[in-house]
């Protein structure tokens, strides 16, 4: 049986979309530029090695940061901070299914712990071994911008999963 929504339903979840988007675009892309220029560069510009000399840490762009080696121009390396487009996209499909379960809230810290991941295999490749960027590639391509769309999607199942067992009448014998 398909449930469709009431008018008031829809109504609250496009108010909740866009103060969602409103805070998100207003609020939330300075403190992902704060914590690319404040935290994230920093910290990787603290490694201090003898390979770490071979390296410059920029924090310039907004939102991201550039490793680049200290003679050359071409960026070994890039990392925007997490929940970015991927989160809003993969936010805003949660909201719209599940306006009152916090997946939206999973996702956005999912993606943090991913960008330290990232982050901390960045500060092996500047500072100790070239695999921290083979690791850091890995985690960017593969692992954040799959399950970064993916995820929003494995919620959606678990959720109709929980909903498909709670409507089905228990037999008793």
């Amino acid at each position: 049986m398909v449930r469709h929504p009431t008018v008031r339903a829809v109504v609250i979840r496009v108010v909740l979309i866009g103060l969602f988007i409103g805070v998100y675009v207003t609020v939330w892309r300075p403190v992902r530029d704060w914590a690319s220029a404040h935290v994230m560069a920093p910290l990787l510009a603290e490694v201090d090695t003898p390979r770490a000399r071979q390296y410059v840490v920029s924090g310039a762009p907004a939102r991201a940061l550039e490793i680049r080696p200290a003679t050359g121009s071409t960026p070994v390396a890039g990392l925007a901070a997490p929940t970015g487009v991927l989160f809003v996209i993969g936010s805003v499909f949660l909201l719209a299914l599940y306006p009152t379960r916090p997946y939206w809230l999973y996702l956005g810290l999912y993606q943090w712990l991913l960008g330290g991941l990232m982050l901390g295999a960045l500060a092996i490749g500047i500072g100790w071994n070239e695999w921290g960027f083979t690791v850091f590639d890995l985690l960017e391509t593969d692992i954040y911008r799959g399950t970064s769309l993916g995820l929003p999607l494995l919620f959606a199942w678990l959720e109709s999963r929980s909903e498909n067992t709670e409507s089905e009448p228990t037999t008793s014998s």
